[in-house]
């Protein structure tokens, strides 16, 4: 199911924040951005239904994050697989966005120029898009393992665990959690830091390396999970 070597793979999740703590510090330090957070709060309303009867400020922190106009990437963790099953793994994280996004940017382009794959979960639609436009934000040239507008559909080297999840049926449910939860993968979802709550957990509690563990934990599952479709028979 799986043609490409496992050894040709490189494994990648990130963590986003909202990029600022709050909309009102927004507001103080960014305030051209605090202006067009409220210029998109009908299309964060539409996006997110269910956040109707929240504040603008609640929204912000609790949406912000994945938009990559309005976040901050503060963690990435990327892994392949060596020929002796050994699993090599490297991971960036720190306040200083730009500096993180340099360093992931030299790893992307020696991966690329090794023929490497990316491989993560709703890659295509979150990772890979969050990634090229918070480097194009600070003044850095996207690596070429990132596809782009004029990337042909064949040069793209890009691995979907949701894609492959869904098989075809895009409005199909597929988080990672459940993901591992129907392939009897151990969820990394149920730890002190989850998706929802890194926001709070990176500019309230300042728990950066929890942050780091749970990125790594998606990473190893997205392995587990290629391994076995890989096994498939």
């Amino acid at each position: 199911m799986i043609n490409i070597p496992i050894t040709k793979i490189l494994f990648l999740d990130i963590e986003t924040v909202g990029g600022c703590p709050d909309l009102e510090s927004c507001e103080r330090f960014s305030p051209e951005i605090a202006e067009q957070f409220e210029k998109y709060f009908d299309w964060f309303q539409k996006r997110f239904p269910e956040d109707i009867n929240l504040t603008k400020d609640d929204v912000f922190k609790k949406r912000s994050a994945l938009v990559p106009e309005f976040a901050k990437i503060v963690c990435v963790s990327m892994a392949f697989v060596m020929d002796n099953g050994e699993v090599k793994k490297q991971t960036f994280l720190g306040d200083d966005e730009k500096e993180l996004l340099l360093q992931v940017r030299n790893l992307l382009d020696r991966c690329h120029k090794l023929d490497f794959y990316l491989c993560g979960h709703n890659l295509k639609n979150f990772d890979i898009p969050m990634l090229a436009k918070r480097m194009i934000i600070n003044g850095i040239l996207p690596s070429k393992l990132l596809p782009s507008y004029d990337t042909k559909p064949w040069e793209v080297k890009a691995i979907d665990t949701k894609e492959i999840w869904q098989y075809g049926a895009y409005t199909s449910i597929g988080s990672l959690d459940l993901v591992c939860s129907t392939m009897g993968i151990d969820t990394p979802k149920d730890g002190e830091v989850t998706g929802d709550k890194v926001h709070h957990a990176y500019w309230v509690e300042q728990k950066l390396q929890q942050i780091s563990e749970y990125c790594e934990k998606d990473v190893d599952v997205l392995i587990q999970f290629i391994k076995k479709l890989k096994e498939l028979k």
